[in-house]
């Protein structure tokens, strides 16, 4: 047979099944010479064969895939070698009769080293010392691009390729399986939009990967702002690729998050990327941290070169060995947000001009939310021209799949005349309202941003009795606001896990705050009880909660309202971090009669003889609430009966409230 080069294949595949052939022929050579009595004709031609096939392949030796991994894994050609045995062993069913006339039914398994050495004629000391090599760390059972089976410390164990290895010598790119569909290889954007604050930080980056030792880079910050791009850039302009595993997409457990690390590791170093780790803290879960981490520090300080990772988080403790810079990565400036909006919406940008304006500002976005965004917007408006209100759709449906069943959004239905208050309450409501609806112009445009310690979102503590209005003004201000409104449910957040409840609050407030929604905490002092003196580990980790949440709420930038039925529960340190403390209080007598009045709507049909006078002054403990379920059950008594609300029901569903509230009237 005359080898010649063809080109009905790519180089990388044609060099691929030529490397193949190769090791058939040796096999093939190697069954001939341990045979009874060998034919010569036979040696002769598979001896042209193999020595036609060895001139092709060295014509195509510079541009082979093999000869880079060597380069870049400091491989000899021995090593190569015996990688393209247990590749062809892996990719080539015509060599397995050969090998079971060698070796018998147990080459099926894989290659071991005494087969290896009868194929390449391995003679003297060169098996024994392959053998040792290969104990000691060699690089390719270290990168896991060759495994080995069977029992640990025997000469007969086999040698098996994983299965990228053999994909990637032929030439494909799609990435290894192992890592279960979570990992990507980050793109990087012809154009980079950075404000001032990111650019000082992107600044940063190269020095620190080029760094020795090599370190462990976590970039913190809210996801969907641009981290893992900026990272990819800066690499890019390194001569290097960046592999990201997103630990979000693997199966839960440290077994599968072990298995995507060992494959993470193998693609780097086939490629020769930089490993990227996605979302650090979603390694915090219910069961299984300490284990999820101490797999991952292992990866870390055994993977050569600089190691990536992102966090929404700040400080999360893992235990590794190498150094550990921090990289603080900010939420882009509005004007940036602006130009990433145009950008991103392409030709319908000019469409909504006059709105991009009011759109940067109120959604604290980066590249990947806003591209995630636009594409929501364009499925939502269908055929329809694309219109700012598709754009605000856009944002909160990723919003709400950022949160999961973490929060839970409200629909507000009632308005303000439903309410009455007292009016300092409403002086505070109105100044609450002005604070987060001009927050922009004075914070931004009049620089008294400059003049906050931390951020600059609004945070109110609402305290008084059930049924005082609190969770409801909460609403109304979300409707005034034009925010989403979404109760947190505590019992899907607080965890007796170490550390689980402060990853589902860094998810809830770093997901509110770029879809500008407004936050309840109703029953606020379950989260934000008072500190205690520590005499336990319970207690300190109790604090520690405590502590996350108060400098969490400080720092946050959007609207957040905490509700109480006891004010002194809370603890003092979340006073000066509030922007208002509104105490709520049962409604004076006047504020009664006119919650009776607004709670009987105009189109039931209502009894003209009514004295609202007398119910205000005769159940005078009923707060809105109360007075609320008491004037629904008249009227669902009136539909009952097939009559008007009359006083006398409403009379009759007062005395039933009354004694669900535990008080008693007596009879007149």
């Amino acid at each position: 047979m005359q080898w010649t080069m063809r080109t009905p294949m790519t180089g990388q595949l044609h060099g691929f099944h030529q490397q193949l052939e190769r090791v058939r022929l040796r096999t093939m050579l190697a069954v001939e010479r341990a045979s009874a009595k060998p034919d010569p004709e036979v040696l002769e031609r598979l001896g042209r064969q193999l020595t036609g096939l060895e001139a092709v392949l060295a014509e195509l030796r510079d541009a082979a895939r093999d000869q880079l991994l060597a380069f870049r894994l400091g491989l000899d050609d021995t090593d190569l070698e015996l990688m393209w045995t247990a590749v062809a062993v892996a990719a080539d069913p015509r060599l397995v009769p050969h090998l079971q006339v060698l070796g018998g039914q147990d080459a099926r398994r894989g290659i071991s080293l005494w087969l290896h050495a009868q194929i390449w004629q391995l003679e003297d000391e060169r098996p024994r010392e392959l053998a040792q090599r290969l104990a000691g760390g060699h690089p390719l059972i270290r990168d896991h691009l060759l495994v080995w089976t069977g029992e640990p410390g025997t000469a007969n164990r086999t040698l098996v390729a994983a299965s990228r290895t053999v994909t990637w010598l032929a030439g494909s790119e799609e990435l290894d399986e192992t890592m279960c569909g979570a990992g990507t290889v980050v793109a990087v954007p012809a154009q980079l939009a950075l404000d001032p604050r990111q650019e000082a930080s992107a600044a940063n980056l190269p020095g620190v990967l080029l760094g020795t030792p090599s370190p462990l880079v976590i970039v913190e910050g809210a996801s969907g702002t641009g981290r893992r791009t900026a990272i990819a850039s800066v690499a890019a302009k390194l001569g290097k690729p960046v592999i990201a595993l997103d630990v979000r997409r693997l199966p839960a457990g440290p077994a599968a998050l072990e298995l995507a690390l060992v494959g993470l590791r193998r693609e780097c170093r086939l490629r020769d990327a930089i490993p990227l780790v996605l979302d650090l803290h979603e390694l915090i879960t219910a069961e299984g941290t300490s284990e999820s981490l101490r797999i991952l520090a292992r990866v870390v300080d055994a993977m050569p070169g600089p190691f990536a990772a992102t966090a929404s988080q700040r400080s999360l403790d893992l235990p590794v060995a190498r150094p550990i810079v921090r990289v603080r990565w900010q939420v882009p400036d509005t004007a940036t947000r602006r130009a990433m909006w145009v950008r991103a919406l392409g030709a319908d940008a000019a469409a909504i001009e006059t709105e991009l304006d009011d759109i940067s500002i109120r959604y604290g976005l980066g590249a990947g939310g806003i591209a995630r965004a636009v594409i929501s917007a364009r499925l939502v408006a269908g055929t329809s021209p694309l219109t700012s209100r598709h754009v605000v759709e856009g944002v909160r449906s990723n919003i709400a799949e950022a949160l999961g069943d973490l929060a839970v959004r409200q629909e507000v239905s009632q308005t303000w005349d439903d309410l009455v208050l007292a009016p300092d309450i409403q002086d505070q409501i109105t100044m609450l309202v002005s604070r987060v609806k001009h927050a922009h112009r004075v914070l931004e445009d009049w620089g008294f941003s400059s003049k906050l310690p931390k951020g600059a979102g609004v945070a109110a503590l609402f305290s008084g009795p059930p049924g005082t209005g609190k969770t409801m003004v909460a609403g109304l201000i979300a409707r005034q606001l034009d925010l989403e409104l979404y109760q947190v449910d505590l019992s899907k957040v607080v965890s007796k896990w170490v550390g689980e409840t402060e990853k589902q609050l860094a998810k809830i407030f770093e997901a509110a705050e770029a879809g500008h929604a407004l936050l309840l905490f109703d029953e606020a002092d379950s989260l934000f009880a008072k500190r205690t003196e520590v005499k336990s580990a319970t207690d300190r980790y109790a604090n520690l909660e405590v502590n996350y949440l108060l400098q969490r709420i400080e720092s946050f930038g959007g609207v957040s309202i905490l509700t109480t039925n006891l004010e002194t529960s809370i603890d003092p340190a979340l006073r000066r971090r509030l922007a208002a403390s509104v105490a709520f209080w049962p409604p004076e007598e006047s504020e009664r009669q006119k919650l009776w009045r607004r709670m009987l709507v105009s189109r039931a049909p209502i009894d003209a003889d009514l004295d609202l006078d007398e119910l205000a002054a005769a159940f005078d403990e009923m707060t809105g609430a109360n007075i609320r379920n008491a004037a629904l059950s008249a009227a669902f008594l009136a539909a009952a009966e097939q009559s008007p609300i009359t006083q006398k029901l409403l009379e009759r569903a007062a005395r039933a409230e009354y004694a669900s509230m535990g008080r008693v009237l007596g009879r007149k």
